[in-house]
């Protein structure tokens, strides 16, 4: 038996070489094994107000390309946008309110930057769980979204992250 086959002629390859890189949150990415079969936009966290008063969330923010950019990218983000927080409230029938912006602090402000040649950096926002308080555990989402990609386009839908913020007191 003889058997061919024609890779570089095959219509099933996908050149993503000339693709436009997207700025975006890397966890906002569809996972449908995860949290019942949604989207991974929502991810729930925890907090104990008994282990200490304030607790760090590490985000990432990442630029999809082919290659990484030679220059840096100035990402704009925002926690107090709550477009995708009233769209996921009106999806899935919840009622969750954003995270008061006194119970939290994004660290180094609004504008993360991406250095050239990386494609993926960090970004802290301290909580506040003390301050949240025991009485409204588990009511509160912190909804964050780019607002600008710096010159590179954003992508979508992973460009809001939910975070539900669920203070125990343990």
């Amino acid at each position: 038996m003889l058997f061919s086959s024609s890779c570089l002629k095959d219509s099933r390859y996908v050149d993503y070489g000339a693709d436009a890189p997207l700025v975006e949150f890397p966890l906002a990415e569809y996972n449908p094994d995860e949290l019942g079969g949604s989207d991974g936009a929502y991810q729930p966290i925890e907090y104990n107000i008994k282990n200490q008063a304030t607790d760090t969330l590490t985000v990432a923010i990442k630029i999809a390309a082919p290659k990484v950019l030679t220059s840096a990218v100035h990402v704009t983000i925002s926690a107090t946008d709550v477009t995708a927080l009233n769209a996921y409230n009106t999806a899935n029938g919840t009622t969750y309110q954003a995270l008061p912006t006194s119970d939290f602090s994004v660290i180094g402000g609004d504008v993360v930057t991406v250095p050239a040649n990386q494609q993926m950096v960090f970004f802290k926002i301290i909580i506040n769980s003390a301050a949240i308080g025991v009485a409204n555990s588990g009511i509160y989402v912190l909804p964050l979204t780019i607002e600008n990609g710096g010159g590179q386009q954003i992508a979508t839908p992973d460009a809001a992250l939910l975070y539900n913020i669920a203070i125990i007191n343990q």
